[in-house]
């Protein structure tokens, strides 16, 4: 899991959120952030809540990733948007700007889904590449040893809530670390600092290139 460096909640987004919390809701607001759209403006062109959204959710250069496995959106997966604690649960957080985090489908839709839990890792808020320990040989996640008792549960629910550890997740990741090895063998600098920088998998290249910095003092 990759820290999500989250922007300031944009000036206009407010509006949007009173509208959503005191306007008695019908058919049209059941999914406020694809069926709003922003007026435009100079600045801003008309286009839905969910576009803006993800347009200015990140830090400037940061790239699209889904906040829980850092997978690219927009190729592989939809860029769809998480409810931390879900509508279903909670309206008035439906359009809460800190509630909502960019994911892809497959944590999104197919293994979060409603389910929630105050103990979820939160990427935005909590040290994520230190509590996150990355097993190259098997793709596998885990809570860093070090950790108390009660963040490692923390680590444990969220892995399982995200099913980070599925099987074709770790393929995946254990793929990535391939091309990662390869990358240092022919001495492709501009690979792994992509890798670094702009993912997928962000996390996993990072804990790569700490395992290895004996390897790779004069490329990263």
């Amino acid at each position: 899991m990759t820290p999500l460096r989250r922007q300031a909640e944009p000036s206009f987004w407010g509006r949007y959120e009173r509208r959503w919390l005191y306007e008695s809701p019908g058919k049209k607001a059941t999914r406020p952030l694809h069926n709003w759209n922003v007026r435009a403006t100079p600045a801003l062109p008309r286009k839905p809540l969910a576009y803006w959204f993800h347009a200015l959710v990140r830090a400037e250069g940061e790239p699209r990733r889904c906040s829980y496995c850092d997978g690219p959106l927009g190729l592989e997966s939809a860029e769809t948007i998480d409810h931390f604690v879900p509508q279903s649960a909670c309206r008035e957080l439906a359009l809460a700007w800190d509630n909502l985090y960019p994911a892809c489908t497959q944590c999104n839709s197919t293994y979060k889904g409603a389910r929630w839990s105050c103990r979820l890792v939160r990427p935005d808020l909590d040290p994520v590449e230190d509590w996150f320990e990355f097993h190259a040989e098997t793709g596998r996640l885990a809570p860093a040893p070090e950790l108390d008792s009660g963040t490692r549960r923390r680590i444990l629910l969220t892995i399982r809530t995200f099913q980070l550890n599925a099987t074709s997740r770790c393929k995946q990741r254990q793929r990535f670390v391939r091309e990662l090895d390869n990358a240092l063998r022919t001495r492709d600098s501009g690979y792994i600092v992509e890798a670094l920088t702009q993912g997928p998998y962000r996390f996993v290249a990072r804990k790569f290139v700490a395992a290895n910095r004996k390897r790779m003092p004069s490329l990263v």
